[in-house]
């Protein structure tokens, strides 16, 4: 594509860079749906799972992260809004966990939130260095694993009628 054609398209470098992000949001979409039907923990692992296939989108994710701390910088709003979302998003994934019981007593669910998108994001740069070393989705098991309290198995049949003659 020539310069005139892309000028055409993205008048400035922050509206290609904006384009760029807007791509990327496209791809992981995929994986991360917005309504989040799933369990909150298997939405995490199936996404970090689906990362792994495009190490060069989180890449350039953790680049222009990493360059948006910079005042004046094009995705800087891009990135502060990402992260609200991010955080008021698991904020209420966790307050619900919370109300079913499975959040373990002291967990405050903004700092969960809080702590799981730093420590993703903290996971995915070590694994762009160190791709054989770091298993991200491992990591955010065991974070997971800190926070929740384990699924209660399923009633048997005989406990579920139990529970029903109990109640006559």
């Amino acid at each position: 594509m020539s310069q005139t054609s892309l000028l055409h398209y993205f008048p400035s470098k922050s509206d290609l860079l904006m384009a760029v992000l807007a791509r990327r949001d496209e791809i992981t979409e995929t994986a991360n749906p917005a309504d989040m039907a799933e369990g909150l923990a298997e939405v995490v692992f199936r996404t970090a799972k689906y990362n792994e296939d495009i190490p060069g989108v989180i890449e350039l994710y953790t680049v222009l992260c990493a360059e948006s701390l910079t005042e004046g910088h094009p995705g800087r709003e891009y990135f502060m809004g990402r992260f609200d979302r991010l955080r008021r998003s698991y904020t209420r994934r966790f307050m619900e966990l919370q109300g079913e019981g499975r959040l373990r007593p002291g967990v405050e669910p903004a700092q969960a939130a809080a702590s799981l998108v730093g420590l993703w994001d903290g996971l995915q740069t070590q694994w762009l260095l160190a791709p054989d070393e770091i298993d991200v989705a491992q990591g955010l098991r065991g974070f997971f694993d800190l926070v929740l309290l384990p699924e209660p198995e399923p009633l048997t049949e005989a406990e579920a009628e139990a529970g029903l003659d109990s109640g006559k």
